[in-house]
């Protein structure tokens, strides 16, 4: 029995990217929306906090690259449902 997933199906490198490059975007979002609520001029940035929000960043570009389209549905619908800046 094959499974039906399509775990076995190799993905190409450019979906590979593609994927990652999905996952930065998410990561990018995740990381903006603590930041939309705090003055960026009221926080005193240190190297850590830089360092701390680029492992965030990157950690979903990874997980997203790995897990594929299982990763990277319930990512896409959370950014479709984020309303439009007018």
């Amino acid at each position: 029995m094959t499974p039906e997933d399509g775990s076995s199906k190799h993905r190409s490198l450019s979906d590979v990217m593609k994927q990652f490059l999905l996952g930065i975007a998410f990561g990018l979002v995740l990381m903006l929306i603590p930041l939309s609520y705090i003055s960026l001029s009221a926080i005193e940035w240190q190297l850590l906090h830089g360092v701390a929000l680029a492992a965030l960043v990157i950690s979903c570009g990874i997980l997203a690259a790995i897990g594929g389209n299982k990763a990277l549905s319930p990512l896409m619908k959370f950014l479709e449902s984020i309303p439009p800046i007018s």
